[in-house]
C-alpha cells in the first residue's frame, strides 16, 4: 500500500512539473500580409491565424505606422466568422504608401498570453521596417526554437532530478518507520 502511494504521489509531482515547463503561447501559423511583404496597394484586412483558439474579449490586432500612430479602424480581434475561433482580423481605411507593424496580444483559453509583431510595407519600392522580434509566417522549426527548447530541456531535466531525489528520500523515510 505504501509503494502504491508512493507512486501516485510521484506521478502527481512529475505531471505537475512537465505541465509548468510546457507552458506554451500559440505559433503563428499564417499572416495576410505576410511577414515582410511590399503591397502595390493598402490591403483592406489585416488577419494573423494561429494554432489554437483564442479568447475573444482579451486578444487584440492593431496596426501603427512608422511614428507609432495607430492606423487601423480600431476593430482588431477575434475573427468570429472563424469557427475555430483561432484567427484575428483588423480593418484598415485606405493606407498612404510606407512601412507599418502589425502589433497581436493574445490569450489562449487556457490563460497563456502572447505578444508579437510582423509587418508589411504599402508602395512599390518601399522598404519594410521590422519589428525588434519580427514573428515568421510560419510554425517554428527546429532552428528557430533551439535556444528555447534547450532552455526547456535543462529545465525539465533539472525538475526530473528533484522529483527522483524527493521519491527517493520519501522512499527512505518510509522504509525507516516502517
Amino acid at each position: 500500500m505504501k509503494r502504491v502511494v508512493q507512486v501516485c504521489l510521484l506521478m502527481m509531482l512529475l505531471g505537475g512539473l512537465v505541465t509548468a515547463v510546457f507552458a506554451h503561447s500559440a505559433a503563428v501559423l499564417k499572416t495576410e500580409p505576410a511577414n515582410g511583404a511590399v503591397l502595390a496597394e493598402s490591403p483592406p484586412t489585416v488577419t494573423a491565424w494561429f494554432a489554437e483558439e483564442l479568447a475573444s474579449g482579451e486578444s487584440s490586432l492593431k496596426v501603427f505606422d512608422t511614428s507609432g500612430q495607430q492606423v487601423d479602424n480600431g476593430d482588431g480581434g477575434v475573427d468570429l466568422n472563424d469557427p475555430d475561433h483561432a484567427s484575428m482580423v483588423v480593418t484598415l481605411p485606405a493606407l498612404p504608401n510606407g512601412s507599418y507593424t502589425v502589433q497581436y496580444h493574445i490569450l489562449l483559453l487556457d490563460g497563456d498570453a502572447s505578444d508579437g509583431a510582423f509587418a508589411f510595407a504599402v508602395g512599390e519600392g518601399e522598404s519594410v521596417v521590422l519589428p525588434a522580434e519580427p514573428v515568421t509566417d510560419s510554425v517554428p522549426t527546429a532552428e528557430s526554437t533551439a535556444e528555447v527548447g534547450g532552455s526547456s530541456a535543462v529545465w525539465f531535466l533539472g525538475g526530473i532530478l528533484v522529483v527522483l531525489l524527493i521519491s527517493g528520500g520519501v522512499f527512505v523515510w518510509s522504509r525507516r518507520r516502517g
